[in-house]
């Protein structure tokens, strides 16, 4: 039996799953959201309990936080919960700066509490089975990953197309060629709004002469999410 007593901030887009999937491992305790009509409403559905933010970082029956807030609110949701002396789960991107992400990840350590990074893939069995024949070396060596993740919508205002799809993809492709790139070069286009773009494309460079290319748009007439792993031995 689950023992962990969990809160979720945000029950929204993506909030509604993590509140589910919570209430499922018999974590949830407490939900809150920006409108408390829609906190009422998911606390009812899954039979716990709604309150405002200050509330749920400050009771002492709550171990730990879900932020699936706007990625804007990421740090100060964040960097509070883990000065309230909750472990935190932050839905994918952490934050849309580098200053932000390193500020939430301070506070953590400095907390001694555990910050979580919503990159859901590395968990997928078939990513896990993946990985394993990769470190196996039945694909010989590493040479090129290849990632599109392409859909139409769903349109952000504040977040771009790579901080919205891209980190499942950076995720991914960091684990499985196992360092840190060397080079990262990426272009967007904006077509919808000046200042957000709604398609980019992202090439990674690594020590090791593995070459990753990414491409993510929310401007593409059909879904489509595809992994490609080129070894010298096996594709």
């Amino acid at each position: 039996m689950n023992t962990t007593r969990i809160g979720v901030a945000g029950c929204g887009y993506w909030g509604k799953n993590l509140v589910r999937v919570m209430a499922e491992l018999g974590a949830l305790e407490v939900v809150c959201d920006a409108d408390p009509e829609v906190a009422r409403q998911m606390s009812e559905r899954h039979e716990c309990r709604s309150a405002t933010w200050q509330d749920m970082i400050h009771d002492p029956g709550i171990d730990a936080v879900v932020i699936a807030a706007p990625a804007a609110l990421h740090r100060t949701l964040a960097v509070e919960a883990v000065q309230a002396g909750k472990h935190i789960f932050v839905e994918k991107p952490l934050a849309l700066t580098l200053g932000d992400a390193d500020a939430i990840v301070d506070a953590a350590a400095e907390a001694k509490r555990v910050c979580m990074v919503g990159h859901l893939l590395q968990y997928h069995p078939m990513f896990e089975a993946l990985r394993q024949l990769v470190d196996g070396g039945d694909l010989g060596r590493l040479r090129y990953v290849y990632s599109n993740r392409l859909n139409l919508g769903k349109v952000r205002r504040e977040e771009d197309s790579l901080w919205s799809f891209a980190p499942h993809d950076i995720s991914m492709i960091l684990a499985l060629v196992g360092e840190e790139p060397s080079k990262v070069t990426a272009t967007g286009h904006s077509f919808l709004r000046a200042d957000v773009a709604d398609t980019t494309t992202t090439s990674l460079e690594f020590p090791s002469g593995v070459a990753g290319h990414i491409f993510v748009s929310w401007l593409h007439p059909f879904k489509e999410q595809r992994l490609i792993v080129v070894g010298d031995k096996a594709m």
